[in-house]
């Protein structure tokens, strides 16, 4: 069976609907061809290989058009910019299951809105609410999508705070983050962190306990943040 024989009348490659099969000159020999016309109306014979590969999916005119239609849309200057960089890292992450962090975003059903389909509507998104180069795009609701409802820009500090993955303690009736306890109580980060994971200390124990302080642990004298 010859490749055009796997082609029946009806079948769509992209934009053709093949109509007939039949036979024309090329280069002095009869060859076999499918009879297309493009959704746009126009009619042209084209040999099966053509078809199945993918070399040819609509006529020249179309294929003209969606090439102006396409370098209209790159003229928003921006291809460049921190902001065109961010919108692609987004739509990667929520589109592509190739990208390393998709099991953390499209995996779990996580996409961007359609009104940021183009850049140019999510630049300008950007630019009306508050936007600046230090700031990152946060997600209000980790588990809702990538929309103007549900986005701000934040600071890659408050940025990482909000990691879902981040381990929160009861301190003083909160649920809070270690930097932030110690934030608060002005004791080294580190050694909040190491007293309470390492030591198992209980976290109000870590958090007030003076750095240097000795004490007594199975028959023996451990100073802690020195």
């Amino acid at each position: 069976m010859s490749l055009i024989d796997t082609i029946a009348i009806g079948d769509r490659f992209g934009a053709w609907t093949v109509t007939a099969k039949g036979e024309r000159l090329i280069s002095g020999r009869s060859r076999r061809v499918c009879f297309c016309r493009c959704d746009c109306g126009t009619d042209l014979s084209i040999d099966a290989y053509s078809l199945k590969s993918g070399v040819t999916t609509m006529c020249r005119t179309c294929s003209n058009r969606i090439k102006a239609n396409m370098g209209q849309r790159l003229t928003h200057g921006g291809s460049d910019t921190r902001l065109h960089g961010i919108w692609c890292s987004m739509r990667k992450r929520c589109n592509k299951p190739d990208s390393q962090d998709y099991h953390n975003y499209g995996g779990r059903g996580i996409s961007v809105c359609s009104q940021w389909s183009d850049f140019a509507d999510f630049r300008d998104w950007a630019l009306a609410n508050g936007y600046a180069p230090h700031l990152t795009i946060d997600r209000r609701d980790n588990n809702g999508n990538y929309e103007p409802s549900n986005c701000r820009w934040i600071g890659r500090k408050a940025q990482n705070r909000n990691r879902r993955d981040n381990i929160r303690y009861e301190w003083r009736g909160k649920q809070m983050l270690l930097s932030e306890i110690a934030e608060i109580t002005g004791l080294p980060h580190d050694l909040i962190r190491r007293r309470v994971r390492r030591d198992g200390w209980q976290v109000e124990r870590a958090a007030t306990t003076p750095p240097g302080t000795r004490w007594q642990h199975e028959g023996r004298y451990n100073d802690i943040g020195l």
